[in-house]
């Protein structure tokens, strides 16, 4: 009834509108109206006896303005004893494309996949997606723990846990591009977590384990605390670096002389990285769990990339 009385309204002005400017406002006015009717809130149910790819709002228990979208996809009904594996889209925040490259290889690894979107419009640019919102820029400091983008994936889990009825006590987890930067920088500042598995997929460049460098290239001025790192390296992660991604001239690529000082590609990134995190988890005395994955022939290619994460996840390859 209350739809109903504000279309009314809204017809009642467009009719007595006298001139075309005042049409057009109006019309305008109405566009508007219609969309934050319709505009999402709070988050939503997701249906446990559908197979196949579905979508669901994720508001964090109320603290989220702008409820995450999130897609979901179980390859067969009641899922309540599938592993569950969280996945990072890249840069263009695609994270329906990114599902749809990962559901053959799902359905044969017979898991749930749940892709958050961060969407552009709510998390602008690196600062809030692939930096996790740590830093403000134009503030010129770290932020809130309770605002960093990290801060929902372990919440998430426990939603997909709790509407899925999973018996499942931890999650794999898995990133590729923008999201492979997200994935190791949320090992680095979130220590506490119910990783089974992890794999960062052809990152972009990396935030060193050396407070020989500035944040955000390394730990030098950076919020991270010493004790975060033993944790960070002592979970299992697959470091998967396709040996053809080489291509320094693409619209995402960071070109900077910082990012450049860890290679002039992602492949040579990778190895720079891997190495100098195998020395830091050294010279700290603490187990090494992180493992360095050559895919060879494949450039930056998330489908082919995300097949190898998962069969590195399921098949027990140590």
């Amino acid at each position: 009834m209350r739809m109903k009385r504000i279309l009314f309204a809204l017809d009642e002005l467009l009719i007595r509108a006298a001139t075309p400017t005042k049409l057009f406002v109006l019309l305008a006015l109405s566009l508007l109206s219609y969309v934050n009717l319709f505009a999402q809130t709070g988050t939503t149910q997701i249906n446990r006896a559908a197979v196949g790819k579905q979508v669901f709002y994720f508001d964090n228990g109320g603290k989220l303005k702008s409820p995450l979208k999130v897609y979901y996809f179980s390859p067969k009904a009641n899922p309540d004893s599938l592993p569950i594996v969280i996945l990072m889209h890249g840069a263009h925040r695609d994270a329906s494309a990114y599902m749809d490259g990962l559901v053959d290889a799902a359905t044969v690894f017979n898991c749930i996949v749940v892709a958050p979107e961060f969407d552009k419009d709510t998390y602008p640019e690196t600062d809030m997606y692939n930096l996790g919102n740590v830093y403000n820029k134009r503030e010129h400091g770290f932020t809130k723990k309770e605002d960093w983008t990290f801060e929902l994936i372990e919440p998430l889990f426990d939603e997909v846990v709790k509407q899925t009825r999973s018996i499942d006590k931890g999650y794999y987890f898995y990133g590729h591009s923008a999201g492979g930067q997200f994935v190791t920088r949320f090992m680095l500042w979130e220590p506490v977590n119910r990783i089974i598995r992890a794999a960062a997929a052809n990152p972009g460049w990396y935030t060193l384990p050396s407070k020989d460098v500035d944040f955000p290239f390394g730990l030098k001025k950076s919020n991270v605390p010493d004790s975060n790192i033993p944790a960070m390296w002592a979970k299992k992660v697959f470091l998967l670096l396709g040996t053809a991604d080489v291509i320094r001239e693409s619209v995402d690529f960071n070109s900077s002389a910082q990012a450049d000082a860890q290679g002039q590609n992602r492949f040579e990134r990778g190895q720079y990285f891997f190495k100098m995190a195998k020395s830091n988890a050294e010279s700290l005395n603490t187990p090494f769990n992180w493992t360095e994955v050559f895919v060879p022939g494949i450039g930056h290619d998330n489908q082919n990339m995300s097949k190898f994460a998962l069969s590195l996840f399921f098949m027990d390859i140590k």
